[in-house]
């Protein structure tokens, strides 16, 4: 019998909840709202918008916004908005170019963007105290807790304990790092908020697919090409991380080097004297000389450099199949690079597999962290389930 009588109780509060999203959801689309634009909007009747933006007023999720213009007789109707106050999201990318932070609102508006520079290569004791001061600063005076931190770091991380690791060819850390750790202590003090650290390839990726090239792709490689190498692999729409979260590394894949001998791809760089002076940091400026064939040496080093980087992509894209391979970075764009590259991937490829130019540019990395930052956010403001 309590199964039966709790039942309705159950599904009307379940009902309560999809209503309250639906005003929520136009809240974040539209600044303030009255209670018909959102009946009109959601197709949901005046009564019960009216009630849910009660409940909503009532619990601290809106507030009133002013009366809205009115062009015609009778009194304004009282515009709605979310408040200010629910909580902010922390996106965080850092990398050889430098950090980056940015404060968001529960509608995505970055409050605050802090930029500091940063050695490269660089050692955790050196970092640690950069990113404590950035973020520090990024959310000093911030009008809400900051509820949901996403980090993008350039290097390979350990998913199941989010430090930074150390693997050869490394541009940027030389040893290891555990944001979470370091950061905890600090976004304690403002709400606790959880911290989803990953690489800047994968942020990349996801952002791609979100609202870049790879947009309505599902199953996709991605390739980083800068001072470092870097892969994500996208499977139904998701990050393939494998067992220790290192999936998608194109530094260890093996390939074609310097006078076709076989070598990691990572290894050809130094191989062909593309490394910047006593590092493992790839040198741009000079990998670019090369692509440009402006002497036969150049020519001869960006011939091996298109075919490392075919060889590595072939045997990828021969394994995983993907719809495209999606390839980004400072030069992944040189004259007639990716023209070279997707002719040599599809002479070794049956059959052959598209090869496109990322769309995002350098602003994918922490593009897709914000993105993550964001949908954090929200989940934990109003998707959390209603306590027992």
């Amino acid at each position: 019998m309590t199964d039966v009588q709790d039942a309705p109780r159950a599904s009307l509060a379940l009902l309560r909840r999809i209503t309250d999203r639906h005003v929520v959801e136009q809240l974040l689309q539209t600044e303030a709202l009255t209670r018909a634009d959102i009946a009109a909007a959601t197709q949901i009747s005046k009564p019960t918008v009216s009630e849910s933006v009660r409940r909503l007023e009532r619990d601290g999720v809106v507030t009133e916004a002013g009366a809205a213009p009115s062009g015609r007789r009778g009194p304004a109707g009282v515009r709605y908005r979310l408040r200010s106050d629910l909580g902010v999201a922390l996106a965080l990318e850092g990398g050889p170019d430098g950090l980056v932070a940015e404060l968001l609102d529960v509608r995505g508006e970055v409050l605050r963007r802090v930029e500091r520079e940063t050695p490269s290569p660089v050692a955790a004791a050196a970092l640690e105290p950069l990113l404590l001061a950035l973020v520090d600063d990024a959310t000093a005076g911030s009008p809400g807790p900051v509820r949901a931190c996403s980090i993008s770091l350039a290097g390979p991380v350990d998913r199941a304990s989010g430090r930074l690791v150390h693997l050869p060819h490394s541009p940027f850390l030389v040893d290891e790092l555990d944001p979470r750790a370091l950061l905890a202590p600090l976004l304690d003090a403002l709400a606790g908020a959880d911290v989803d650290v990953d690489n800047d390839v994968n942020w990349a990726a996801l952002a791609e697919h979100d609202a870049g090239v790879a947009a309505g792709l599902d199953d996709f490689c991605y390739l980083h090409l800068g001072h470092g190498l870097g892969g994500a692999v996208v499977q139904g729409g998701r990050l393939v991380r494998g067992h220790s979260g290192l999936a998608g590394e194109p530094a260890h894949v093996l390939t074609t080097g310097p006078d076709g001998r076989a070598m990691r791809l990572g290894e050809c760089f130094g191989a062909l004297g593309l490394l910047r002076p006593g590092s493992d940091t790839i040198d741009v400026r000079a990998v670019v000389d090369a692509l440009a064939a402006r002497s036969d040496e150049d020519r001869r080093r960006g011939d091996a450099v298109v075919d490392a980087v075919a060889g590595a992509l072939a045997s990828v894209a021969a394994l995983l199949d993907p719809a495209a391979v999606v390839v980004g970075g400072p030069w992944a764009g040189a004259p007639g690079f990716l023209d070279r590259l997707s002719a040599r991937t599809d002479a070794l490829l049956v059959p052959p597999t598209p090869v496109v130019a990322a769309s995002l540019g350098p602003a994918a990395p922490l593009l897709g962290a914000r993105v993550a930052a964001l949908r954090a956010l929200r989940t934990r403001l109003f998707d959390q389930p209603d306590p027992a």
